[in-house]
């Protein structure tokens, strides 16, 4: 992310002025703007301009009492309609601006929760989950002191933030040591970490899974999970989950499992009943079948 300055170590860099470089990165990645398609420039002027907001959809227990509940940004295009993920991300991926995404849309974060909670610094208040790609990591000095700094504008309990690690890149071999380091002291900092769209099989996640030790809660790909229930019986999704869960509880033994994209009553029953038999308590769901999303 060059261009953006390092905050200082005195803790002295206002956040103003740190928006302010974020906000100017993103012109310099921008380039011509005269080449810029229009929906790249409707995407670069909804940054600049922190133009975006959160859907809220909320993460259950077995009894459907909200536990926690995960942020999803959202953008609108100029005449008001609402732009689906999956056209502004592959922008926001192709401009190069994943990094200062992830660093405006902690600050909006931090912001929301502080005048969504009564009592913002008690621990025993939901967590919201926050999606973060991996290479948003690397700058440990940087995103550790980004953190700090919203932490001491918001006064949010730490607890009540969850770091959801995204399943948009693999983090590379030589990086892993330095990412446990940042995730260690987030974690001592008392912030909680997440991996996102867990599945067994051709995915970044079940490496992240086996060589990262600061993990509160893993999701199971949603996908996944619903082809397993549309496409096999019952005894060949509980053998396939066990095996799963034994190679994730070996390393993580009081991991929180969320299941994802719980569409119907049939297919959380189906889930309830397997996880029961399997004697795994922390579980969780989340999906339409409980929420569908609300503005946050």
């Amino acid at each position: 992310m060059d261009g953006i300055a390092i905050l200082a170590e005195n803790g002295e860099t206002e956040m103003s002025r740190f928006i302010e470089c974020l906000v100017r990165n993103i012109k310099i990645l921008a380039g011509d703007t005269l080449l810029e398609t229009g929906e790249e420039r409707e995407i670069r002027e909804c940054l600049e301009m922190r133009n975006f907001w959160f859907i809220s959809q909320g993460i259950f227990d077995k009894y459907g009492v909200l536990q926690k509940t995960e942020l999803l940004a959202r953008f609108r295009w100029h005449d008001g309609r609402e732009i689906m993920p999956g056209v502004f991300l592959p922008i926001i991926e192709k401009m190069k601006y994943k990094m200062v995404f992830d660093y405006l849309v902690m600050e909006k974060a931090f912001e929301r929760i502080s005048h969504a909670e009564p009592d913002i610094r008690a621990e025993s208040a939901i967590s919201y989950s926050i999606n973060i790609n991996p290479t948003t990591f690397k700058d440990e000095q940087r995103f550790l002191a980004w953190v700090d700094l919203l932490q001491n504008r918001y006064k949010i309990h730490p607890t009540q933030v969850i770091f959801e690690i995204l399943e948009t890149e693999p983090i590379e071999d030589e990086d892993y040591d330095r990412f446990n380091e940042i995730l260690l002291r987030l974690r001592r900092k008392w912030y909680k970490i997440a991996v996102d769209d867990f599945h067994p099989v051709g995915n970044h996640n079940l490496v992240c899974i086996n060589r990262l030790h600061e993990i509160d809660t893993v999701k199971f790909d949603g996908v996944y999970m619903r082809d397993l229930y549309k496409c096999h019986g019952k005894g060949f999704v509980t053998k396939e989950l066990w095996e799963t869960l034994a190679t994730i509880l070996e390393k993580h033994p009081i991991v929180d499992i969320v299941v994802e994209k719980i569409e119907n009553e049939a297919m959380f029953k189906f889930f309830q009943g397997i996880f029961e038999k399997l004697g795994i308590e922390r579980v969780y769901y989340q999906g339409h079948y409980f929420d569908k999303g609300l503005p946050f």
